[in-house]
């Protein structure tokens, strides 16, 4: 009974140990390193907002819109970041562009690319006519307002860029070329 108290002691006083090592490390992980690094170039503080892991693209997002990021694959250094998208240009310009905007780059030296973009909750889903149809990927940032990119792994991209997005009910609520 006494070596069950003693394995009984160890085990909690191992479990405690990792839950301490767990609380109390540092909070900056790789991926907010690179939003650190990405703060400077926005001469504002920025945060993560999504990752996208396959494509080793981190969003950092600061409070006037949001920067992509290309690491490599340990996301501890930036291979290119991205024009920042701006949440009030998208504002401004809703009266010309309408529901959706976009930009498109091209990384220098380096064979990616990206289409991107906001949108408003009426767009449920967006179709890039002018790369064979392909859908983006899309994460919600808030209040009626999207995020959504589609990445390539080459320095082409089809222009001029085709797009076309759809409401709830699959009716198109916006055909636009740039």
């Amino acid at each position: 009974m006494n070596k069950n108290k003693r394995l009984f002691a160890i085990l909690s006083l191992a479990f405690i140990a990792i839950i301490l090592f767990m609380v109390l490390r540092p909070t900056t992980n790789s991926e907010e390193g690179i939003c650190a690094q990405a703060s400077k170039q926005l001469e504002a503080p920025s945060k993560v907002r999504f990752i996208d892991y396959s494509s080793k693209l981190v969003f950092c997002e600061s409070e006037s819109g949001i920067m992509p990021v290309l690491t490599e694959k340990e996301f501890t250094k930036i291979r290119k970041a991205f024009h920042e998208l701006d949440f009030q240009e998208f504002k401004e310009e809703k009266v010309e562009r309408g529901l959706i905007s976009w930009q498109v780059d091209k990384a220098p030296k380096e064979k990616f690319s990206m289409i991107s973009g906001f949108a408003n909750d009426e767009v449920k889903s967006i179709i890039i006519n002018s790369e064979d149809g392909v859908q983006p990927n899309r994460f919600f940032i808030r209040d009626n307002l999207w995020f959504w990119y589609f990445t390539f792994d080459e320095e082409k991209v089809n222009m001029p860029v085709e797009v076309t997005a759809f409401d709830e009910e699959g009716n198109i609520i916006s055909e636009e070329e740039e």
